[in-house]
């Protein structure tokens, strides 16, 4: 029976003039599009709040809570203007926009106690307490340091953090600006630029008001494609949209270039004076370079130090490895026989890195170095925390990677 309707239908449909079939089809696409453009739109509106953003910031900046070098510029002058929304979740605004008309900067604020994700995190400027001495916030810095960071010299850092948060140079810190800074410090990409601030492969830090910075503006924020708007994209095949990025790139001395910057910056957080940083998510997307292709890592915010992952992995219990799985990039083995997860991560950077640049690199790459050059990214590739002399074989192919890249770019006036 529902056979014999499903040709009734059928039927029907064929035997309708070929006019209102294509009226039919049209109004379907339409329906659908219409559809997918609203959800499209309902998610954007959530994801870009930059009214929410200043009004929050402002309103506790007169009321005296917190403090900062722009928050003039932000809540009276209004010399901060944002033009366009690069936000990819609600709780991490992000915005591009002009510092007195004449500075390109990206604004982050964090609205994370506005959307309760279940992660136990402490609420804005709750802290230090109104009566709180001087030597108590250094010993709250301090803490928090050996926290992060593991026990060591953490001197020159505090001293950095105070220095920022002193924003009007009179060698106090007042509870609204030891506020401000503590509840920067909770937001890691700060914490980590601090740690950073000498690196020339991060943006340069312009200030903050509370717990929304602001930090140059990259002129490529992404490692090759381009940015398509929204009501374009949501039409676009995802494999016709992973073509499109490897022909926005630039000419292949100049990714050459780029690719040194980041073995660079993999180098630095191996083994900085503050111990060894971890990154848990590696994508094209993170990585941006200026108009000279100076590489800048523009995502910071999944760049963890090793204590923390360390402590956080060891509290997890397992029965398999896929229980210790933090992120995609951050995971670790587990020790089935304590039914513990181990501290130390598969994967290391370089590895991650590497996967990101293979295609990348190879694309348009000179004959002459096409295989050299594909044996040591598929080596690096394949490098884990758990094969014999990992530092070793971790420092040797880093080496050859910059060796071989630099002896094709440095006489090469494209780069």
């Amino acid at each position: 029976m529902e056979r014999t309707r499903r040709k009734q239908r059928y039927y029907v449909y064929a035997r309708m003039p070929m006019k209102i079939k294509t009226l039919v089809v049209i109004w379907l696409v339409i329906f659908i599009g219409s559809w997918a453009v609203y959800f499209k739109y309902s998610s954007y509106t959530e994801l870009c709040r930059e009214d929410a953003c200043r009004a929050i910031i402002c309103d506790r900046y007169h009321k005296g809570i917190i403090t900062g070098p722009l928050c003039p510029a932000l809540c009276d002058d209004r010399t901060i203007t944002l033009n366009q929304c690069l936000s990819s979740h609600p709780a991490n605004q992000v915005y591009q926009g002009w510092l007195h008309g004449a500075k390109q900067i990206i604004m982050k604020c964090n609205l994370a106690p506005i959307f309760h994700d279940g992660i136990d995190r402490e609420m804005p400027y709750e802290r230090p307490e109104k009566g709180s001495s001087m030597d108590d916030f250094r010993e709250m810095l301090q803490d928090f340091l050996e926290r992060n960071l593991g026990k060591g010299e953490h001197n020159a850092l505090q001293t950095r953090i105070l220095n920022a948060a002193d924003i009007n140079n009179d060698g106090k810190v007042t509870l609204a600006e030891a506020k401000s800074i503590w509840a920067l410090l909770q937001v890691n990409e700060f914490f980590m630029m601090m740690i950073l601030q000498d690196s020339e492969h991060t943006p340069k830090l312009e200030g903050f008001c509370g717990d929304t910075y602001f930090v140059q503006r990259v002129d490529a924020n992404r490692l090759y494609g381009i940015h398509i708007p929204w009501m374009f994209e949501i039409f676009l095949p995802t494999s016709y949209r992973q073509a499109m990025d490897q022909w926005f790139t630039p000419s292949w001395p100049k990714k050459a270039k780029i690719a040194v910057g980041l073995l660079e910056f993999v180098e630095e957080i191996f083994d900085s004076s503050h111990g060894t940083f971890h990154m848990c998510k590696t994508s094209h997307t993170n990585i941006g370079y200026t108009n000279k292709h100076d590489l800048k890592m523009i995502d910071l915010r999944n760049l963890y130090p090793a204590e923390v992952l360390k402590e956080t992995l060891t509290e997890k219990t397992c029965s398999k490895n896929s229980d210790c799985e933090l992120t995609e990039d951050c995971s670790s083995m587990c020790d089935e026989t304590a039914s513990r997860c181990t501290g130390e991560l598969v994967q290391p950077n370089l590895s991650k890195i590497c996967i990101v640049l293979h295609d990348y690199l190879l694309k348009e790459v000179p004959a002459g170095i096409k295989d050299e050059l594909t044996a040591l990214l598929d080596k690096c590739s394949r490098l884990t925390t758990n094969t014999e002399d990992m530092q070793i074989h971790h420092s040797l192919i880093l080496n050859n990677l910059k060796s071989l890249l630099w002896k094709q770019i440095s006489d090469n006036q494209d780069s």
